[in-house]
């Protein structure tokens, strides 16, 4: 099936250097930045930031690559909203869970290592860039940027450990460079997702960008993903779904500039038929 992708930038938001997730919901944008210890709300309608402590250390923002959290994903159950650090390392095992008023902080490095273990998968090659939750299950995405390229999707089931599996994904190449999985975001009964093009083989340390491109497969799992370039040259990072309409979708997008730009920049993209 043949989409029609349509890129424009949607707002500008000064405070924040960098994103590498973000959930829309009621006239809000809730975003995590893998290099701060705020979970940020941008409010539409007064057109003002606000913040979270995640975590209180020095510095709160633009956290030395050494010592950060490296927050990649928020997922939203519908009333709950889930932060979870990429387990690249080990300093990079954190789960946060924010209701709107209390926050939560767990060590989540046993689940990490369950799943490595369980599905054989080394420090070196995982690298969690996108969380579902849907159901009884959590879905960890994996970005395939380490040594073994290991794209896939580790299904996670909370209640019932050794229901869970890994699910391998084969994802092109853009421009000449692999891709990896950056976020996801579910529609209904199908899962849309971005991978990036990043021309370096290490979960730790970025190289330079090929772009990006839009994905789509069942919830379930059963379907071999679908793929569409993205337009322009981005590291997109985050994906959320804005709002859904008879002729297609529109999805918030935000990007990691990999600076220490205080603006962050949310792009819309279009989908159609």
């Amino acid at each position: 099936m043949m989409l029609k992708l349509i890129l424009e930038t949607f707002i500008r938001i000064s405070g924040i250097a960098a994103a590498s997730g973000l959930v829309y919901h009621g006239e809000e944008l809730h975003i995590v930045s893998d290099n701060s210890n705020y979970l940020y709300h941008y409010h539409l309608g007064e057109q003002r930031l606000y913040k979270t402590v995640l975590l209180e250390a020095s510095p709160m923002e633009n956290v030395p690559k050494a010592s950060k959290m490296d927050l990649e994903s928020i997922a939203f159950d519908g009333k709950s909203y889930y932060l979870y650090g990429s387990g690249s390392t080990g300093r990079r095992n954190d789960r946060f869970i924010w209701d709107g008023k209390q926050l939560v902080h767990e060590d989540y490095s046993r689940v990490y290592t369950l799943l490595m273990k369980k599905f054989r998968i080394s420090e070196e090659d995982f690298n969690i860039e996108g969380v579902l939750h849907i159901d009884d299950r959590i879905l960890f995405f994996n970005r395939g940027n380490g040594p073994n390229g290991i794209n896939g999707i580790l299904e996670y089931y909370p209640a019932s450990e050794n229901r869970s599996r890994y699910i391998p994904m084969a994802l092109p190449t853009l421009n000449g460079v692999a891709t990896g999985f950056s976020d996801a975001t579910l529609v209904g009964n199908d899962i849309y997702f971005i991978a990036t093009a990043e021309d370096a083989k290490s979960t730790y340390d970025d190289g330079e960008i090929a772009g990006s491109m839009l994905g789509k497969l069942s919830a379930d799992l059963r379907s071999a993903p679908e793929v569409w370039p993205i337009p322009e040259n981005h590291k997109f990072e985050g994906i959320t779904l804005k709002e859904a309409h008879e002729d297609g979708l529109v999805f918030l997008l935000c990007a990691d500039s990999d600076s220490e730009d205080e603006q962050l920049i949310v792009y819309s993209l279009k989908v159609t038929n």
